[in-house]
C-alpha cells in the first residue's frame, strides 16, 4: 500500500482525478494542467501520472462522466429503454447528451475526439446499435444510420458548446433575439421577408428561449429517426 500524500486522509483514485478535471473545466477557461490537478487534489504530478499517462487521457475520463449523467437522464426520459419503442429511445437519447453536454460545455468540445474502445462511451455506441437493430437496420444500414444521428446530435451539441465558449472568451453578447441580417437587394429577391425574418429569429435562440431550442432539435431528431424507419421499411 502506497503512503497517504501529505494533507490527504484518502488514497488518490482514478474517479476523483477525472472528478476534479470535469470541475476545473466547468468553472474555468481553459483546459486543465497536471500541475493544476495535482495541486487541487494535494498531491504531486506523479501522482496523477501513475492513474493516467496523459491529459488527454483524463480528458477522456472527464467526458465519460458527461456520458454517465446523459445515461441517467435517458432513464428519467424513457425508464425502460430496452423495451421502449427504438425510434423512442434514440430521440430521448439525443435531447439527455445535448442537456449533459451544455450542463458542461467546456468539456464537451473534447467528446469529438475517437473514444477509447472501452468505457462509458462504448456502452452508448452499444445502446444505440441495439436500437437501430431493434428498427430493423443491421451492418452497414446501421453503420450509415449511426453516422447521420451522432453527426447531427453531436454536430449540434459541439456547435452550441463551442459558441458559448466564443461568446465568454471574445466578449460578445451571448444574444437577445435582435439579429437581424441584411441581404443584397439582388440575394434577397429569392426569397420572402417572412422566410428570413424567421431564420433570423432561431440565430440566438439558444440563448433567448432554450425550452424552444430544445424543442426543434427534438423535432429535427425525430424527422431523422422517422426517416429510418422507413428506410427499413423500403429494404
Amino acid at each position: 500500500m502506497t503512503r497517504l500524500a501529505r494533507n490527504r486522509d484518502t488514497h488518490l483514485t482514478r474517479e476523483e482525478i477525472a472528478a476534479e478535471a470535469l470541475r476545473q473545466f466547468d468553472a474555468g477557461a481553459t483546459a486543465p494542467s497536471i500541475r493544476q490537478l495535482a495541486t487541487a487534489l494535494d498531491v504531486a504530478p506523479s501522482a496523477i501520472y501513475h492513474h493516467y499517462p496523459s491529459r488527454a487521457a483524463i480528458y477522456q475520463a472527464g467526458v465519460d462522466l458527461v456520458w454517465t449523467e446523459a445515461t441517467a437522464d435517458v432513464l428519467e426520459l424513457v425508464p425502460d429503454p430496452f423495451n421502449a419503442p427504438p425510434q423512442e429511445t434514440l430521440i430521448a437519447a439525443g435531447i439527455a447528451s445535448r442537456r449533459a453536454f451544455m450542463r458542461h460545455y467546456r468539456i464537451a468540445p473534447y467528446a469529438s475526439a475517437t473514444p477509447a474502445g472501452e468505457g462509458m462511451m462504448a456502452n452508448v455506441i452499444a445502446l444505440v446499435a441495439s436500437l437501430l437493430e431493434r428498427i430493423a437496420l443491421r451492418g452497414e444500414a446501421a453503420a450509415g444510420a449511426f453516422h447521420t444521428y451522432a453527426t447531427f446530435t453531436f454536430g449540434t451539441i459541439i456547435f452550441a458548446a463551442t459558441r458559448q465558449i466564443a461568446h465568454e472568451e471574445l466578449g460578445g453578447a451571448v444574444g437577445d433575439g435582435s439579429f437581424s441580417s441584411a441581404p443584397g437587394e439582388r440575394e434577397a429577391s429569392f426569397s420572402s421577408s417572412a422566410t428570413r425574418t424567421a431564420i433570423d429569429g432561431v440565430i440566438d435562440l439558444s440563448a433567448i428561449d432554450p425550452e424552444r431550442d430544445e424543442q426543434l432539435f427534438a423535432d429535427g431528431l425525430r424527422r431523422l429517426v422517422d426517416g429510418f424507419v422507413r428506410e427499413a421499411a423500403d429494404a
